[in-house]
């Protein structure tokens, strides 16, 4: 029969297991703690690391956009990236940077069009149209990109009467924020009715082949303040309501 120091001695050493087997478990638990903390610390460098790896890729395809190929018929003094309607040695320059998706500017068109061939025939004005693509986003496409460099491809298969009768027909045919933007097909039916046909126009229009003259004018337009579409200058100054009532005043006041 087992004393009471027997029985005192047992409790001890059962009481000794527990303590040993919770240190134990709180050494496990603390370990666990830190292996997961360094996971963590692991996780968020690498995605420091990808991060910065991405900035760098942007920022390098920015920087190579410098080398884009450019369209034939682009405006002297506009680094290539503009169209001049009129007399390109008028004394007055009206700026038009405009987005193919941009609702505003489909309706600055309708609105503005007599204005802006009246002053282009009036000899003292130019009038230099510069596409960007800034709504890409708002498409399933990049329809902005893909209609820009269409543009591009009209100008220079077609010169800048076969340009402003592409982007007119363009503005006409706008599709719908939010969903698909014409087909390549399509833009390509609309170069030819406008005077840039053949295959050379075709394969410009499918393969990109301005798409980083597109992405160059538009970084060069966001670095000059562009704050969004139509983004209308006249001799520098922006209109602050783009219509065709306040681009004739602008250039009127212009003149004198």
């Amino acid at each position: 029969m087992a004393s009471n120091a027997d029985r005192t001695r047992g409790r001890r050493t059962a009481e000794e297991r527990t303590a040993a087997r919770r240190a134990a478990e709180q050494a496990a638990r603390r370990r666990d703690r830190r292996r997961a903390q360094l996971w963590a610390g692991a996780a968020v460098a690498v995605l420091v690391v990808i991060a910065v790896v991405v900035t760098v890729a942007v920022q390098s395809r920015r920087t190579d956009t410098g080398d884009a190929a450019a369209p034939a018929n682009t405006a002297a003094g506009t680094e290539g990236t503009a169209f001049v309607v009129g007399d390109p040695d008028a004394p007055v320059v009206v700026d038009v940077y405009e987005d193919y998706l941009c609702p505003a500017c489909r309706a600055f068109e309708a609105d503005a069009e007599d204005t802006l061939e009246r002053l282009a025939d009036d000899g003292d004005v130019q009038i230099r149209y510069r596409p960007v693509a800034i709504l890409d986003r708002l498409s399933d496409d990049e329809y902005s990109t893909r209609a820009a460099n269409a543009a591009a491809a009209v100008a220079d298969a077609g010169g800048v009467a076969a340009f402003t009768e592409f982007s007119a027909r363009l503005f006409a045919r706008q599709p719908d924020e939010g969903g698909p933007g014409l087909t390549d097909e399509e833009l390509i039916a609309l170069a030819d009715g406008s005077g840039a046909a053949g295959d050379d126009v075709a394969v410009a229009i499918r393969h990109l082949r301005y798409g980083d003259w597109v992405a160059r004018a538009t970084d060069l337009a966001s670095q000059a303040g562009l704050p969004g579409t139509p983004w209308v200058l006249v001799d520098g100054t922006p209109l602050e309501r783009p219509t065709g009532e306040a681009l004739a005043a602008a250039v009127d006041d212009a003149r004198s």
